[in-house]
C-alpha cells in the first residue's frame, strides 16, 4: 500500500519546519519532497520523511551547517563521531570569541570610553635579542606566539646563553590571506654570538605609542586598535610592526593579572 501524501503546508507543521525551509531544502537537495504536481508544482511528502525533517530541523537549532547535516545523516559510527568532534570544536573556539568579545565591551563600560586604555608617546630603545618566526593565523596568534616563546628559552637555556628583558613579539600586518608573520624575541646579553637555533637580530628603537594592557592576551585585539584609532585621531603614521611586550610570566601569575606594553612604533 503507498503511502499518503502529505501537502507541504501539513507537512511543515508535522516536522515544525517551515515552507520557507523545506522549499529550500528541496532546491539544495538535502529533503527533496516525494512527489511534485507536474501541473501546479505543490510539494507532497510522507509520514516516512518526516523523521528526516525533525533531524534536519533540530540539529540547524544547534547551529549545525546544512554541509555538515548533509554528511551526519548519511555518516557511519565513525564519521559521525569525527563529524560531531569538529562540530565540538567550532563552537568552543565560537564560545571564546564571545568571551573575549564580552570582556572588551566589559572593559570599555568600566572605562565609560572607546578607547579604554591611557595612551602615550615615549622612546624606545634599541634591543639585540635572539629570534624565531613562523607564519601564524589571527586565531592563532596567542597560541603560536606563546610556542616560539618557549622555544626561545629552552633555545638560550640549552646552549648556556644569557638572557634578559625584554620577552616580546613582534606581529607583522596581516597579508591577503589573514596570515600573519610573528617574530617571537628574548633579549640576549653581550657578547651576541649566532645561536644554532635562533636569530640573533638588533630591534631598532625609536618614537612610539604605547599602552599597558592588564589582562588575557586574547583580548589584545582591543589594544591594537585602540592604538590605531588613538594615532589617526593625532595624526602618526605607523612605521613598522606592532610589538607585544610581555611583562610578567602566564606560568606564573593567573590570566586576569597578566601585564602587556603593546607598541605601536610611529612618525
Amino acid at each position: 500500500m503507498s503511502e499518503v501524501l502529505m501537502p507541504i503546508g501539513r507537512f511543515s507543521k508535522s516536522c515544525r519546519l517551515t515552507v520557507k525551509a523545506l522549499r529550500h531544502y528541496d532546491d539544495i537537495g538535502l529533503l527533496k519532497p516525494a512527489f511534485v504536481e507536474p501541473q501546479t508544482g505543490y510539494r507532497y511528502y510522507t509520514q516516512h520523511q518526516a523523521k528526516k525533517a525533525v533531524l534536519i530541523s533540530m540539529l540547524r537549532s544547534l547551529d549545525i551547517a546544512i554541509p555538515t547535516i548533509e554528511q551526519l545523516l548519511v555518516a557511519d559510527d565513525r564519521e559521525f563521531g569525527a563529524l560531531l568532534e569538529v562540530e565540538q570544536a567550532r563552537i568552543l573556539k565560537e564560545m571564546s570569541r564571545q568571551q573575549q568579545i564580552l570582556q572588551s565591551i566589559k572593559r570599555m563600560s568600566q572605562k565609560g570610553e572607546l578607547i579604554p586604555y591611557e595612551i602615550a608617546i615615549r622612546t624606545e630603545p634599541s634591543y639585540m635579542v635572539a629570534q624565531l618566526s613562523c607564519r601564524s593565523a589571527l586565531d592563532r596568534l596567542v597560541e603560536d606566539g606563546s610556542r616560539l616563546i618557549y622555544q626561545l628559552y629552552d633555545i638560550l637555556q640549552h646552549e648556556g646563553r644569557g638572557f634578559e628583558d625584554p620577552v616580546m613579539c613582534i606581529n607583522r600586518d596581516p597579508d591577503k590571506k589573514g596570515e600573519v608573520i610573528i617574530d617571537a624575541c628574548i633579549g640576549v646579553k653581550k657578547p651576541y654570538p649566532q645561536t644554532h637555533s635562533a636569530s640573533i637580530v638588533d630591534i631598532p628603537g625609536g618614537t612610539v605609542a604605547w599602552l599597558t594592557h592588564k589582562g588575557s592576551y586574547s583580548e589584545l585585539g582591543l589594544a591594537y586598535n585602540s592604538l590605531f584609532a588613538w594615532s589617526q585621531e593625532f595624526g602618526y603614521q605607523q612605521r613598522d610592526a606592532m610589538r607585544e611586550i610581555y611583562k610578567n610570566d602566564p606560568s606564573e601569575v593567573s590570566e586576569d593579572e597578566l601585564i602587556t606594553e603593546v607598541i605601536l612604533p610611529i612618525e
